[in-house]
């Protein structure tokens, strides 16, 4: 049996490439491991990655004689809802990218609805089942604390559901962007599951994914503005959620084996976090500054589960692999004077240059003579900056002479973060 690896729409640039590359010797194979007939009832099975099969998963049951490593991870992607016209490819990605990261039990939970079946009511059944799929892999000889469920949108539910039924024994749980509509606090087992990490998106727009803390730890990406690199304006709304709901899984495919990290700051409030208040990484278990991703060595490793719960903010670029560098500004205008505007900032050093970036906000903000303003800054490049261009735009037309003034800058200080532990933020 045989099925489309693309759907139409919003896949067709990824089908197109397929289909052109489909006749070129070398390529690489079409795959079409994924249920694609529309179930009668709720249907699950599990695929098994390895880097002897190539990039195409296997079902489970048909290659029993297959090694496992059981005293390795084992690391087990759980996609979200989705037609049975359409393939999670990113899944497949995610799982090439974990065998070429050094995992050897890598796996794909693939499960199908029926057309119209309660999405609550079926994420628990697929949950049960992945619960029981678990029993028999722990059958095999795999350590509980060792397997590692990584779930998007609905299969984050999917997931937590999975490790309540096996009462905590799991050794992490990944969310990304869990499915938000239809699914709240009450109904969601993500917070009371082992070692939960949470990352979406922080939306100024209605998305698909939750902004309610639901695990142990929970990531938001961005400051209150729309996602770098995805589709702005009222027109493109659709495409924006969509857009910004699967950056989730692209960030934690990115980060498994990213040169760079993509730091985040422990934080109250995104604005807060806007306003350089989130500096250090001063928490109850933690090493470092919490990361978002696969690599989860910031953790003490003796940090018992559950701890504080942490909730921690960052930004991204538009493009993998989405780290920035996190620096902060401190300034002061001097005169006497008040000054309406917004801010920008570009740093260079030698040849390395920064894109023009807005650190007021949407709006024009009111700079107070000899007030000190503090601003985090997310670079998309890495430098020893030496070169600190301000501009404040306040629409003015100065091209009239008297409309000019000059502005003083009495204090400017650009600090690399995270700032020393201790150290007042």
């Amino acid at each position: 049996m045989c099925c489309s690896p693309t759907g139409r729409g919003l896949v067709l640039a990824v089908g197109l490439m397929l289909l052109l590359s489909a006749g070129v010797k070398g390529a690489e194979p079409r795959c079409s491991e994924f249920l694609c007939s529309e179930p009668s009832a709720p249907v699950v099975r599990t695929l098994r990655f390895t880097r002897d099969h190539g990039p195409c998963g296997l079902p489970l049951d048909t290659v029993p004689d297959l090694l496992w490593d059981a005293e390795g991870p084992t690391v087990l992607i759980v996609p979200g809802r989705r037609p049975p016209t359409v393939q999670p490819v990113w899944a497949r990605a995610m799982a090439r990218e974990l065998l070429a990261a050094g995992r050897d039990n890598v796996l794909a939970l693939d499960w199908l609805l029926p057309r119209g079946h309660d999405l609550v009511e079926g994420a628990h059944q697929v949950g049960k089942k992945l619960a029981g799929v678990i029993q028999t892999l722990l059958a095999k000889g795999l350590t509980p604390g060792r397997i590692h469920l990584v779930g998007f949108g609905v299969g984050a539910h999917v997931a937590g559901v999975a490790g309540a039924g096996l009462h905590g024994a799991l050794g992490r749980i990944t969310g990304l962007d869990p499915f938000a509509p239809a699914f709240t606090q009450t109904n969601s087992s993500l917070s009371g599951s082992q070692r939960c990490t949470v990352c979406g998106p922080n939306e100024p727009v209605a998305a698909l994914g939750s902004s309610q803390p639901l695990g142990h730890v929970d990531f938001y990406i961005g400051s209150g503005h729309l996602l770098p690199g995805c589709p702005q304006g009222l027109m493109g709304r659709e495409r924006y959620v969509l857009c910004s709901h699967q950056r989730a899984h692209q960030l934690f495919t990115s980060s498994i084996r990213a040169a760079c990290s993509l730091t985040a700051f422990p934080c109250k409030s995104i604005a807060d976090y806007q306003g350089g208040l989130c500096t250090h990484c001063d928490w109850p278990g933690l090493r470092t500054c919490p990361q978002l991703g696969f690599d989860i060595t910031w953790l003490l490793p003796d940090s018992s589960v559950p701890f504080q719960p942490l909730t921690a903010v960052l930004d991204i670029t538009s493009v993998a692999p989405f780290c920035v560098t996190p620096l902060l500004l401190e300034l002061q205008v001097g005169g006497g004077s008040l000054l309406e505007a917004q801010l920008f900032i570009l740093l260079k050093d030698g040849d390395t240059v920064t894109s023009s970036m807005l650190l007021s906000g949407p709006r024009r903000m009111l700079f107070e003579p000899l007030k000190k303003y503090q601003f985090l800054v997310s670079a998309d490049r890495d430098g020893d900056f030496q070169t600190v261009l301000l501009e404040f735009y306040t629409e003015r037309l100065l091209y009239l002479d008297w409309r000019k003034r000059n502005l003083t800058i009495s204090h400017l200080l650009l600090t690399r973060l995270p700032r020393a532990q201790g150290k007042p933020s």
